[in-house]
């Protein structure tokens, strides 16, 4: 999802390995941050050649400025030598984690005793910053599963991956001490167990697989000279395009199979899960046999049912799938945003129309449209109790003419909201990159208004719904910074495309010394950027056509660099304040004063304590705020 690798992600990201895991990983990542992908022992000379590492703040935990847990303190670890054990090691810890990627190449010729093979590293950008939402995930999971979903997922977070069976050991066992007997740790167990087989259903979690910890850009290569070893003599251009498309399907294919079972057939479950062997469910088939399937319980089947056949695979390696929450996330912010631009009734419809498009077994994160979704269909997906009516005008489906008898069915209604988000009244070509939802099909239905003729299936435009809001937020940044004229020379920019300051001058109706002067400012700041256009080969400045535009990816990458600079000062000025009032924060952590504060803590040392909460409170707010941001602005931006 990270659309750029630029010198400020790099730093966010050391920033935020320093963070979680200390000086000592951080000056491992810093190395591949910088450097790009390397073995063991290049990662080891490097991290060595600087022995001067910049110098951390002291732990606000520790009583003499040392970090208590087990190691070298912040700043010994920031200039001493690190011995090449203790590289591998911080190594292993950021690949438990899916910070690092690793993959094999093999050096030499064909015969594989004389040949060696080495081990490559790379950092992985886009799992160091789906760290900044661990705290957005645990909420998401708390509202889709309550306190046992949270505890998975945030056991899950803690270790990077772990096995099926040390999870539900390590959850039901604390649940067991709660109780007190051995029968409510196996029932802990139970539920454990059925719960993970509903977030894997779900695809709140994943298996954790090898092919996970190679990067795509290595598996394509490896497939492609395998493929390109295949024929003979030097490929032609048509023959390299069909590697490359094979070479994509083979990709594919193992991403499937890393949620599908491995066979073909489609009765296995997923990856992960296992049938339970039931009984009950072997009567029904000898039965359903004997009478020619005609047995209509031995052929019902819903979702509970599959469910409950189903359990855990103890040996599987889970993890926390990133994505399914990135696209609860990304589905929130695009429902508030039609909310904002309509009424809050239009975002609850588009709410059921987001549930219509369920995870799907791959990566839909970064998908451009849903899957089809049927009018019908969203009429049952409502939620209870809503009325739709409320959010549209009533002279505009009834008519100023019309009965009061005269009813739209709640089809209609819902045609009528399918044709606003699909700006049916727009003839113009622009609508297909700023319409809402699109057609799908040659079906179509009356509306409740009874003049459009809206289609009966349709798709979610991501890609249009994100990229309308990513200039939301560059053009509010515009005209926060150099004022109302420079957002709407901007607007008119981005709508228009190339133009010469003259005809900016004129469709914004600003005078042309204010129009130089606020174009000169956003060139400055990497916001307009300038095309010349000579009229004859001599190109003179006197025959030249000067036009500004917008360069949205370079906005993009202008404003992501920016929101990297804002979250690493918030963290800074968080450390701070913690460092401010260190002794405090070490005597409010004691056993005693958290049983006793009114007791054990003056009245000048309650209201500091107050004073920090609040502080850290509003830090928190507006890093998750930025975070926020930082994430929609990420998409589709490649």
């Amino acid at each position: 999802m990270s659309m750029l690798y630029s010198r400020e992600s790099a730093r966010l990201c050391q920033n935020i390995i320093g963070e979680h895991f200390g000086p000592v990983v951080e000056r491992v990542i810093t190395v591949l941050l910088q450097r790009g992908r390397m073995t063991v022992r290049e990662v080891g000379r490097y991290v060595n050649m600087s022995t001067t590492g910049r110098r951390l703040p002291a732990s606000v935990w520790s009583e003499d400025g040392q970090q208590r847990a087990s190691g070298p303190s912040l700043t010994s670890s920031s200039r001493q030598n690190l011995p090449i054990r203790l590289v591998q090691q911080s190594l292993m810890i950021l690949i438990q984690h899916h910070c690092v990627l690793h993959s094999s190449q093999v050096h030499g010729g064909a015969d594989l005793a004389q040949s060696s093979q080495d081990e490559y590293f790379e950092a992985n950008v886009d799992e160091i910053l789906a760290r900044l939402r661990f705290g957005t995930y645990l909420t998401l999971a708390h509202e889709w599963g309550g306190d046992e979903a949270e505890a998975v997922v945030r056991l899950l977070l803690y270790h990077g991956q772990m096995r099926a069976g040390d999870l539900m050991d390590e959850l039901s066992g604390s649940g067991g001490q709660m109780n007190g007997v051995a029968s409510g740790r196996e029932s802990a167990a139970g539920r454990i167990g059925q719960l993970l087989v509903k977030m894997l259903q779900d695809s709140f979690v994943r298996p954790s697989t090898a092919v996970q910890h190679v990067s795509r850009q290595d598996r394509h290569i490896t497939h492609e000279n395998a493929l390109r070893r295949s024929f003979k003599g030097v490929p032609t251009a048509k023959t390299l395009k069909e590697i490359k498309v094979r070479v994509a399907a083979m990709i594919d294919e193992e991403d499937r199979k890393e949620w599908e079972a491995q066979g073909n057939s489609l009765d296995e479950p997923r990856l992960g899960l296992k049938r339970k062997a039931d009984t009950a469910a072997l009567a029904r088939d000898k039965r359903a046999k004997k009478h020619g399937g005609s047995d209509v319980a031995a052929v019902r089947h819903d979702a509970d049912g599959e469910s409950a056949a189903l359990e855990i695979d103890r040996d599987v390696w889970l993890r926390v799938h990133y994505d399914r929450f990135n696209v609860r996330i990304r589905n929130n912010m695009l429902v508030s945003a039609v909310a904002q631009k309509y009424n809050a009734t239009t975002g609850d419809i588009f709410r059921a129309m987001l549930q219509g498009d369920g995870p799907g077994p791959v990566r839909c994160e970064m998908d451009e449209r849903s899957r089809p979704i049927a009018l019908s269909a969203l009429v049952h997906a409502l939620p209870h109790g809503l009325k739709i009516q409320r959010g549209l005008d009533k002279r505009s489906i009834l008519g100023e003419e019309s009965s009061k008898s005269a009813h739209p069915t709640t089809t209609e209604l819902l045609a009528e909201y399918v044709a606003i988000l699909t700006n049916h009244d727009n003839i113009s070509s622009s609508v297909r990159t700023t319409r809402f939802l699109a057609p799908f099909g040659n079906a179509t239905t009356t509306s409740a208004g009874g003049t459009a003729k809206v289609p009966t299936s349709f798709t979610v435009e991501y890609v249009n719904m994100v990229h309308q809001l990513q200039l939301q937020m560059i053009r509010d940044v515009v005209v926060e910074r150099f004022g109302p004229m420079a957002g709407r020379i901007f607007s008119i920019l981005v709508e228009n495309g190339k133009l010469e300051e003259k005809h900016i001058s004129k469709i914004g109706l600003i005078s042309m010394g204010e129009t130089r002067d606020i174009c000169s400012r956003l060139f400055a700041a990497s916001l307009l950027s300038l095309q010349e256009v000579p009229k004859s080969n001599e190109r003179n400045p006197q025959r030249t056509f000067f036009l500004w535009f917008v360069d949205v990816p370079k906005c993009k990458a202008w404003l992501h660099d920016h929101y990297c600079q804002t979250l690493i000062q918030l963290s800074r000025r968080r450390l701070f304040e913690q460092r401010r009032k260190a002794s405090l924060l070490r005597k409010a952590e004691r056993s005693d004063v958290k049983e006793d504060t009114d007791g054990l803590l003056t009245e000048w040392e309650r209201k500091n304590l107050a004073a920090l909460h609040h502080i850290q409170e509003a830090i928190t707010v507006a890093e998750t705020r930025v975070v926020l941001d930082t994430f929609l602005l990420g998409h589709f931006s490649l």
